[in-house]
């Protein structure tokens, strides 16, 4: 059963990883190739899309620690 959450896990943090990084792209060259409106318009593309980028990597860590934990071993 650990192995069926830890891929659902992964598989969700991929996705939303997928999402968000063309997103962060898009906004931060839309920062840095246009002037004046589009700079707050291109933080603010890159911003949304760096929402599910971090979710993303959190399930995927998340899904290491569930099986790290699952081999009964120390953390430290």
């Amino acid at each position: 059963m650990a192995n069926r959450t830890e891929r659902k896990l992964t598989g969700s943090g991929g996705r939303f990883v997928a999402i968000g990084a063309p997103l962060v792209v898009i906004g931060i060259v839309l920062a840095l190739l246009l002037d004046h409106n589009w700079v707050g318009i291109g933080v603010a593309i890159a911003v949304l899309g760096a929402i599910p980028t971090v979710v993303g990597i959190v399930l995927m860590a998340s899904a290491g620690v569930n099986q790290h934990a699952r081999k009964d071993r120390p953390f430290a």
